[in-house]
């Protein structure tokens, strides 16, 4: 498992840290253009990753999208822990890109990569999180629907 630092995401009182870690979820894949089925407090299911193969992206730029996508939770909620899909997720993306580099040195990449989306879209996150945090699931539509407006 990697270790994280803290980004810095200000969490807003009324926003728990699991709605938070499953927005940060939620909008990296939304972001990397991964498509969101559902997303709850427990979890950010995604879609696999057929569509992305198919426009023509390669197999690293799937490798940055997972890892960036199971490292955000985390990033953007630091207290909590990665789960054992984000983990297993981690470990598809490490070796979707373990042609080039060590795992070691692209889990700390990807971990500045991770965190560095968190700050840049923390608008997001935080809005996901906030409305996540009200209805304790979203279909991936209703996702589109409320990143869309932070757009």
């Amino acid at each position: 498992m990697i270790e994280t630092t803290t980004c810095n995401v200000v969490k807003l009182d009324t926003i728990s840290d699991r709605a938070l870690h499953e927005a940060g979820h939620g909008v990296a894949a939304f972001r990397y253009g991964i498509g969101v089925r559902r997303v709850s407090l427990d979890e950010c299911e995604i879609e696999p990753p057929g569509d992305f193969l198919e426009q023509g992206r390669h197999h690293g730029s799937l490798a940055v999208a997972y890892a960036v996508i199971a490292l955000a939770g985390q990033a953007a909620a630091p207290k909590t822990v990665m789960s054992t899909s984000d983990q297993l997720l981690l470990a598809h993306a490490c070796f979707l890109g373990s042609f080039a580099d060590c795992p070691a040195e692209m889990g700390r990449a990807f971990l500045i990569l991770a965190e560095h989306f968190v700050l840049d879209h923390r608008e997001q996150i935080e809005m996901l999180a906030k409305v996540l945090e009200e209805r304790r699931s979203l279909s991936g539509v209703e996702v589109l629907e409320i990143i869309g407006r932070g757009q």
